[in-house]
């Protein structure tokens, strides 16, 4: 859970970033982007996320940081989905810092310390958002669960493959 805190603290240490003109700039955007070789304005939804892991873990568990998909690309790793009947847990419980899958081709981190597959609504952190604002940048957003596509864990299978299964 001390990973999953870092990562949180991280993510919610951008909370409050706003593009300068609604068209992904700002330094720190250019920043996250450059780190994974992608154009200094080119969404990073994905690239903010995967930031965060990045600075505290140093490497990613996965390929394509910039990209929605490759996040969701191993659907082993898939631990909540929305199915025909509403949406349904297919793996571990989802957890804090986990990947939320909104939209067409959006991510944000799960921020709910405790997750309740019952309840209406989660909180994420979402970078590329508007956060309702009409202003893109990064936030703190409440989204109805019946909005989230999937939740994938990159961080357990991570975790475990260099500490063994003692998360």
């Amino acid at each position: 859970m001390t990973l999953r805190m870092a990562i949180a603290d991280t993510a919610a240490s951008y909370v409050g970033i706003k593009e300068l003109t609604n068209r992904n700039d700002h330094p720190v955007i250019t920043k996250i982007n450059r780190t994974f070789g992608l154009p200094k304005n080119a969404y990073y939804c994905a690239s903010g996320l995967a930031y965060c892991y990045k600075v505290n873990i140093g490497k990613l568990p996965f390929n394509g940081a910039g990209s929605v998909s490759s996040w969701f690309a191993n659907r082993k790793r898939w631990v909540y989905k929305r199915g025909e009947r509403g949406n349904q847990r297919v793996g571990r419980k989802p957890q804090l810092m986990d990947g939320v899958s909104l939209y067409a081709s959006h991510i944000e981190g799960l921020a709910t310390v405790r997750f309740d597959p019952e309840a209406e609504y989660i909180e994420t952190i979402g970078f590329n958002t508007t956060g309702g604002t009409g202003r893109g940048g990064v936030y703190r957003v409440r989204r109805r669960l019946k909005e989230v596509k999937a939740i994938v864990n990159h961080l357990t299978p991570y975790w475990e493959s260099i500490h063994g299964n003692h998360n």
